[in-house]
């Protein structure tokens, strides 16, 4: 068994009362305003099970030429609980390798565990690279302990929910109309200001979820 660890671009929590997030699942940064996180908010895509070379591309490609019938993708994030205020990185699941593809290069995932928000698991881990199976790296063991954990003895997997919530909030962001909704949603809600995507302007909002969204944008694929 080999594995790879990968960034997850987590949102922020949201506050008790947001009408748009649940609270226990660790949603991707559907907003782009985590800043913590990479430009590859999009990824990884927990509702179709795939990873692909748009992300972290030299590092996918190594993955998938090393010779092993077990390959795992773990997901790690920098969790920030409130805007000014940054937990320590968790794992949130992962991805088994199966069917790979070209064009782009990547995969689709023959298992996966996604975690509730309460039982992500801290990871003792204060680099920036890609730690490996096969590397050096100090969280080796530690992270080969929590993967063979999370096969054999999963706590749970919310990758079905996280699937529809996922789709429910993708519909709404994928037309001009869910926008400006959601817009609303935020401006008139009672805990923005306890909120890091709340306490943006309305401007920003409106000009962040346009470049992300608009027309002219793809960054989605449908379930």
């Amino acid at each position: 068994m080999i594995w790879i660890l990968f960034y997850y671009n987590s949102l922020p929590d949201m506050p008790e009362g947001c009408l748009l997030f649940s609270n226990d699942m660790m949603h991707r940064d559907f907003f782009k305003c985590n800043p913590t996180n990479t430009d590859h908010y999009q990824y990884p895509k927990f509702e179709t099970l795939s990873y692909d070379e748009s992300c972290h591309c030299r590092e996918v490609n190594r993955f998938l030429e090393r010779h092993d019938p077990d390959k795992y993708v773990v997901f790690y994030t920098r969790h920030t609980s409130r805007p000014e205020e940054k937990k320590n990185k968790i794992v949130v699941g992962y991805f088994k390798v199966g069917k790979q593809f070209e064009n782009p290069r990547g995969f689709s995932a023959s298992e996966s565990v996604l975690l509730p928000k309460n039982k992500c698991i801290e990871i003792p881990y204060s680099g920036r690279g890609v730690p490996v199976s096969w590397g050096n790296s100090s969280i080796k063991n530690y992270v080969a302990e929590k993967l063979k954990t999370l096969i054999t003895n999963p706590p749970a997997n919310i990758a079905k929910g996280y699937k529809e919530e996922t789709k429910r909030i993708m519909d709404i962001l994928n037309t001009k109309s869910g926008r400006k909704k959601i817009i609303e949603i935020c401006e008139t809600c009672e805990v923005k200001s306890q909120c890091y995507w709340g306490r943006k302007t309305r401007q920003h909002k409106e000009y962040q979820l346009k470049e992300l969204y608009g027309e002219n944008r793809s960054c989605y694929e449908s379930c």
